[in-house]
């Protein structure tokens, strides 16, 4: 039932404005952020170039490189220090899922995949002489609220974190509206 719901939430919030899909595009320093808020759950879907998070998007190539894939990873598993919800709202982080293309799951602190593919295996194997390419990291935030009720909002600290960030573009769906807002490192908070 919840998976169904956020399933819809989810595609309400492709739809939740045509305009700001159309013109999403790969841009260093500007990430998507989709807001959902069904019942007492907040769901966060982040969609960034991982320049903003990493500097680099490609597959790491140095030691130094795969601690700071390591590093971005704990912190985005830290959610609850990044995404700030009504206080009186009680929410707590339940669920943090992160995917890239040329990262390993088990950089990210995701459970190993069984068997990659072939083309997932080449999609994380430097190719000699190949250019890299634009690759981003897609993220989802599950927070459980004790108070429902009280959640009116969401103080994003994507910025001070990852200061790769410039601009994020966030949509935001809850049973009784749909909203979009631009935030920046000087306007970072989402009210609903």
């Amino acid at each position: 039932m919840l998976s169904r719901t956020l399933s819809a939430l989810a595609a309400a919030l492709t739809i939740v404005s045509p305009i700001a899909h159309a013109e999403k595009a790969h841009v260093h320093g500007v990430a998507e952020l989709n807001v959902g808020v069904d019942k007492d759950t907040l769901r966060i879907a982040l969609e960034s170039p991982l320049e903003n998070l990493l500097g680099f998007e490609r597959v790491p190539k140095s030691d130094k490189e795969l601690d700071k894939v390591r590093r971005m990873a704990s912190q985005l598993r830290q959610a609850d220090k990044l995404f700030l919800p009504t206080p009186g709202a009680g929410c707590k982080l339940v669920n943090v899922k992160l995917e890239s293309a040329v990262l390993d799951p088990a950089l990210l602190g995701e459970a190993p995949v069984a068997a990659a593919s072939p083309a997932q295996a080449a999609a994380r194997t430097p190719q000699p002489g190949a250019k890299p390419a634009h690759a981003d990291l897609d993220g989802e935030f599950i927070f459980q609220c004790a108070q429902p009720a009280a959640l009116q909002g969401l103080e994003v600290k994507l910025f001070d974190a990852f200061p790769g960030y410039r601009q994020i573009r966030a949509q935001v769906v809850t049973a009784k509206r749909q909203s979009a807002a631009r935030l920046s490192p000087k306007a970072n908070t989402l009210n609903w």
